[in-house]
């Protein structure tokens, strides 16, 4: 965590570009059928947004202000979470030294030590790095199966169950990556119940 907070020492400005799945892993998944250099970074984008907007949270660090409003409590909670770091906290544009703070990374809380947040209309800023560290091992899983499939589809063409020409008879389905696909957002869904489909 160290490491991470070391990059971070500087202020917050871009995102840290991070893949959910790489074209390697994806070419894995086909059985050689989708070689990585056919893997398009659209669709490497794609899967980062979509289960991004399944899961209602992201598996990569992003920088965010958030502008909040003051409750006269001395608490807080930032809109984005888990947290990674926070990098600075204001009240009426007034920064509060780190030593007069604390900050749940998991929640997104934030509690002053001594005071409380004035009542206001987003007179608190917020800001620092969210989202994990790195990504976890079943949403790269998750993320490889989705552009897997996205990638045979692609090359393939809509995958049918039986075509028949003649003597010819041919089966072509995604059923082994369905199968697959699903036992890993069912294991998603029992870590973290989370509506993925």
């Amino acid at each position: 965590m160290s490491l991470l907070a070391s990059q971070f020492s500087e202020p917050v400005s871009a995102t840290v570009r991070v893949y959910y799945t790489f074209p390697s892993l994806v070419a894995q998944a086909t059985g050689g059928e989708v070689r990585a250099e056919e893997v398009e970074s659209e669709w490497l984008d794609w899967v980062i947004h979509e289960i991004d907007r399944r899961t209602g949270t992201t598996f990569r660090a992003l920088a965010f202000t958030d502008e909040l409003d003051g409750t006269g409590q001395d608490y807080v909670f930032t809109r984005k979470f888990p947290l990674i770091q926070i990098e600075r906290v204001k009240v009426d544009d007034i920064p509060v030294p780190s030593s007069l703070y604390k900050a749940n990374l998991r929640t997104g809380k934030v509690t002053l030590l001594q005071g409380e947040f004035q009542e206001g209309i987003g007179n608190v800023t917020v800001a620092g790095v969210y989202g994990t560290p790195e990504v976890p091992a079943l949403i790269r899983k998750i993320a490889t199966l989705m552009v897997a499939k996205t990638a045979l589809s692609a090359k393939n063409g809509p995958l049918i169950d039986n075509e028949n020409i003649g003597d010819f008879s041919q089966t072509r389905t995604f059923k082994k990556l369905n199968d697959e696909l699903d036992r890993a957002l069912e294991a998603w869904g029992k870590r973290f119940p989370i509506d993925m489909v």
